[in-house]
C-alpha cells in the first residue's frame, strides 16, 4: 500500500455507487462511479498510480464519502449530476456542451419545429445534438419541404387570418387558417419524429402503401400528393453522400495541442456528413483519452438517442468500456462503437481529426502566421501578407446603409484600425454606389497616412464590386494595391466561395477565379476575416436603426433641444399634430418663441 487511506476500505460496500474524494477543505478533489465501490476505491490506494495527475490527486485525499445508488446506471446519472454541480479540479470538465443546437418540436396542439439552444426547459421533443447551427437550418429545410410542418412563433400563428407565403410555396400546411385537419396534422408530426430518429426507410414504404390504397379507392387527388412527397423525399435522399459510410454516424477524434485537450465531433445523419463541432476539455491535460471519452458520452448521449455507430480512436478493450457505458445510459438504438482500422470510416476519422487541427490551428493566435504564408502561397505573393482588410456593407432594405472595414494580423484581429460609415448619400440598395463611396474616403485616407495601407484588401462580392474597388483604388493613386472579391456559393456556405484576385501582371485586372475549398487554411483565415466585418457592419447599422426610432424630425431644427421637442409633442400630441399646427399655434407651446415656430414651421414643411 503506497499511502495510507482516510478510511477503513474492509467496510465500503461491494455495491454500485458514487464516490466523492475530499481535501482537508472537505472540496472535492475527483468524483467517480464503480459497479463495485470497495474494489473501486481500494484500487487508489493499493499501488502507485501511472497517472501523474491521479497521483497528485491520491496524496490530498484526507476523506472519502460514497452514495451506494440501486445500479450502475443510477451512478453515472448522479456523478454526472454531482460534476457539474461541484466542478471538482480532477474531473474532466467539458467546455461549450451547452452551445450545441438542438430541433426542437414543441409540445402545442400544432406543434412548430425550430432550432433551440440552452437549458431545455420548454415542453417539448429535443433531437441532436447538431454540430452548428448551420446542420440544424439545412436539417428544417428539408423538413419543411417534405412535411410542411409550421414554423411561425405562437403570436404569428394565433392572428392569421390568411395562409402566409410559406404555405403558398408549400413549406406549410396553414394550420393557422385551418386548412389541414388537426388528425391529419398530427400525422406528420409523427412522421417528422420518425424522420429525425432516422426511420427514412419505414416512412418511404408507410407513404408508398398509402398511394397504392388511395390510388384503388379512386383518391387521385390524394395519391398525386403522396407521389410528389415521395419523388421529393427521394430526391432528397438521392442528395446524401454515395459511400458506405454508415447513414447516422459520430466520429469522434481527441485532439491534444499546447493549449489543452479538445474532442472534435463528425456528425452525420441520413446520409449527410454534417460538419464537425469541436469541444473543449478542461483539466485533462493529463487524463487518458478513455475517461474524456466517457465524459463526452455521457454529456452527449444521456438524454439524446445516440447514433447507429460512434467511431472511436481507442484499443478494443477501451471500446468495449464504452460500449458497455452506452449501454448504461440506455441509447434506444443499437449502437455500435467501432474503432475503424481502414476503409472509407478510417478515411473519415482522418477527415474530423484534420478538420479539428486545422480549426484549432486557426484560433490559435500563434498560428496565425502559417495561415497568412498559405494566403501568400495562394495567390502567388512575393512574401505572406502582415495584414489584411476587408470591406463591407450593410442595409435595411436600402435604408441606414453603411460600411465597415476591418484589419487583421498575424496576432489577430487589429481593432484600432477598424473603421465604420455613414453612407446616407447613396442611392437605395445601390451597392456599386456604396462600394465607390466607401473605398474613396478609405484610400483618401491612406493617401493621409491616417491609417495603414494593407498588403492585401478582400473585397465582399464578385466581379462588379472587384471591378469598383480596382476603379476606386486606381483613383486613388494606389496601383500597388492587391485586391480581392470574395463571391458566396449558391448555398452561402463556407467552401463554396469564389476568390477573384484583381491583378494580373503588375495592373489592376481581373485574373482567373480559384475554388480553394473549405479544407483551405487561406479560405478559412479569409472567412473568419470577411465574418467579423459582417459583425462589425451589422452592429453600427443596428446601433443607427435603433437610433432612429427614438428621434424626431423636430432634432434636426437649431434651437429645439429635449426639452422644448418634449413639450411640443405633449402639448399637440405627436408629431403629427405638429405638421398641422400653423405658426400661430406653435407659438403657444411653452417656451417657443414666434421666431423658432417659425423656423419650426418652414422645417416641417420645406
Amino acid at each position: 500500500m503506497w499511502i495510507e487511506p482516510p478510511i477503513d476500505l474492509k467496510k465500503l460496500p461491494r455495491e454500485p455507487g458514487v464516490y466523492r474524494m475530499l481535501d482537508s477543505k472537505r472540496k472535492a478533489l475527483y468524483i467517480g462511479k464503480a459497479r463495485n465501490l470497495k474494489k473501486r476505491v481500494s484500487s487508489y490506494f493499493q499501488r502507485r498510480p501511472d497517472s501523474p495527475r491521479t497521483e497528485a490527486m491520491a496524496v490530498q485525499i484526507r476523506d472519502i464519502e460514497i452514495t451506494v445508488t440501486p445500479s450502475e446506471a443510477e451512478a453515472l446519472i448522479l456523478e454526472h449530476n454531482l460534476i457539474k454541480q461541484l466542478k471538482p479540479r480532477y474531473n474532466v470538465l467539458l467546455k461549450d456542451a451547452k452551445s450545441y443546437p438542438y430541433i426542437l418540436l414543441t409540445d402545442e396542439d400544432y406543434p412548430r419545429l425550430r432550432l433551440y439552444r440552452g437549458a431545455r426547459s420548454e415542453p417539448g421533443e429535443y433531437f441532436g445534438p447538431f454540430p452548428n447551427a448551420g446542420a440544424v437550418h439545412t436539417t428544417l429545410h428539408v423538413m419543411q419541404k417534405v412535411f410542411q410542418i409550421r414554423d411561425c412563433e405562437n403570436s404569428v400563428f394565433a392572428n392569421r387570418s390568411r395562409p402566409c407565403m410559406q404555405h403558398q410555396i408549400g413549406r406549410c400546411t396553414a394550420p393557422c387558417c385551418d386548412i389541414v385537419s388537426k388528425g391529419e396534422y398530427g400525422r406528420r408530426v409523427k412522421q417528422v419524429r420518425a424522420f429525425l430518429k432516422g426511420q427514412e426507410a419505414t416512412l418511404l414504404k408507410n407513404w408508398e402503401q398509402e398511394m397504392q390504397q388511395a390510388s384503388e379507392t379512386m383518391a387521385f387527388e390524394e395519391a398525386a400528393k403522396l407521389r410528389d412527397r415521395i419523388r421529393a423525399f427521394r430526391t432528397i435522399l438521392a442528395s446524401a453522400d454515395a459511400s458506405d459510410l454508415p447513414d447516422h454516424a459520430d466520429a469522434i477524434q481527441i485532439l491534444r495541442h499546447p493549449s489543452g485537450v479538445a474532442a472534435c465531433i463528425g456528425v452525420r445523419r441520413a446520409g449527410r456528413n454534417l460538419g464537425t463541432h469541436t469541444v473543449r476539455a478542461e483539466q485533462a491535460v493529463d487524463a487518458d483519452d478513455l475517461e474524456i471519452l466517457q465524459s463526452l458520452f455521457i454529456e452527449r448521449y444521456r438524454r439524446e438517442e445516440a447514433p447507429a455507430e460512434i467511431l472511436v480512436n481507442v484499443p478494443e478493450v477501451e471500446a468495449e468500456e464504452l460500449q458497455r457505458l452506452i449501454r448504461l445510459l440506455k441509447s434506444s438504438r443499437n449502437t455500435q462503437i467501432k474503432t475503424p482500422r481502414r476503409g472509407t470510416r478510417l478515411q473519415w476519422m482522418q477527415h474530423i481529426r484534420h478538420a479539428g487541427e486545422q480549426g484549432l490551428a486557426a484560433r490559435a493566435s500563434a498560428n496565425q502566421q502559417a495561415a497568412f504564408e498559405a494566403l501568400g502561397d495562394m495567390f502567388d505573393l512575393p512574401d505572406a501578407p502582415r495584414n489584411i482588410a476587408v470591406v463591407d456593407n450593410a442595409h435595411l432594405g436600402g435604408k441606414q446603409t453603411v460600411a465597415a472595414i476591418v484589419y487583421a494580423g498575424w496576432d489577430g484581429p487589429d481593432k484600432d484600425h477598424y473603421r465604420r460609415y455613414k453612407l446616407d448619400d447613396v442611392p437605395p440598395g445601390d451597392d456599386y454606389a456604396a462600394m465607390q463611396s466607401v473605398l474613396s474616403r478609405f484610400f483618401r485616407a491612406i493617401n493621409e497616412d491616417a491609417i495603414p495601407c494593407p498588403d492585401l484588401m478582400l473585397v465582399d462580392g464578385g466581379r462588379g464590386q472587384l471591378s469598383v474597388a480596382m476603379q476606386a483604388a486606381a483613383d486613388s493613386g494606389l496601383s500597388s494595391l492587391r485586391l480581392v472579391g470574395v463571391a458566396k456559393g449558391v448555398s452561402r456556405k463556407l467552401g463554396e466561395e469564389t476568390l477573384w484576385p484583381g491583378w494580373k501582371n503588375g495592373t489592376f485586372e481581373i485574373g482567373e477565379p480559384l475554388k480553394p475549398g473549405r479544407h483551405s487554411p487561406a479560405l478559412l483565415l479569409i472567412a473568419r476575416v470577411r465574418d467579423e466585418a459582417h459583425r462589425f457592419a451589422g452592429a453600427y447599422m443596428r446601433k443607427r436603426k435603433k437610433k432612429s426610432m427614438f428621434t424626431s424630425q423636430l432634432d434636426a431644427i437649431p434651437g429645439i433641444g429635449p426639452a422644448k421637442r418634449a413639450a411640443l409633442l405633449k402639448h399637440f400630441g405627436g408629431i403629427e399634430g405638429v405638421k398641422k399646427a400653423s405658426r400661430a399655434q406653435l407659438s403657444e407651446t411653452p417656451g417657443v418663441s414666434l421666431e423658432l415656430s417659425q423656423r419650426i414651421f418652414e422645417s416641417l414643411h420645406a
